[in-house]
């Protein structure tokens, strides 16, 4: 779907469900210029009109004790064999600690359409690189082409217990063709 104002109505549409329910409703701003508008007008406009409680590049939340570290962006291994979420936690926490802040349990971030774990690599965080929530468009044909399709799914996290029943689209990827000549 190319159409700004159609991609704009159908995120109002599911996430408004959403906003309805929560406590506290936090946009994180950061996909690029061709997905929310130059200087994130598309995305803040959303946010806006969902009445967001918040409006972040990066937000950390503490509920009820379980620090959640969220941002859009982060590192970004594109071959399937490496990994990101690890060295992407590896500088937050870095960073946490030279703030002498403490380290936040949960490290989220979003931007590449391929889920990525740190699993238990280290003591007390996790790293989460998030699926995506669409298929692949044209751009991810371009920045990558050699896998068939994007990760989709979701993470939940549910009183400090994370998830990831919900992680990944389980089901056949597009098969490469092979065309006899």
């Amino acid at each position: 779907m190319q159409e700004i104002e159609d991609q704009v109505q159908i995120a109002l549409d599911l996430l408004e469900p959403i906003r309805n329910k929560a406590h506290k409703f936090i946009g994180i701003l950061g996909t690029m210029p061709f997905h929310a508008g130059q200087d994130h007008a598309t995305e803040s406009e959303i946010y806006k009109k969902l009445d967001a409680d918040y409006i972040e590049q990066a937000v950390t939340l503490n509920i009820d004790g379980t620090l959640i570290d969220l941002a859009h962006h982060g590192k970004s291994g594109t071959r399937p064999w490496t990994t990101s979420a690890v060295s992407e936690g590896a500088e937050v926490m870095l960073d946490y600690a030279q703030q002498g802040q403490p380290l936040p349990n949960y490290i989220l971030r979003g931007h590449t359409h391929k889920f990525d774990d740190s699993g238990m690599k280290f003591q007390n965080t996790r790293v989460i690189q998030c699926p995506s929530w669409q298929l692949k468009t044209a751009y991810g044909w371009r920045v990558s082409s050699n896998t068939i399709r994007s990760d989709i799914g979701g993470i939940i996290i549910n009183d400090g217990i994370l998830d990831l029943t919900k992680s990944r689209y389980i089901g056949q990827p597009d098969e490469r063709k092979i065309i006899k000549v």
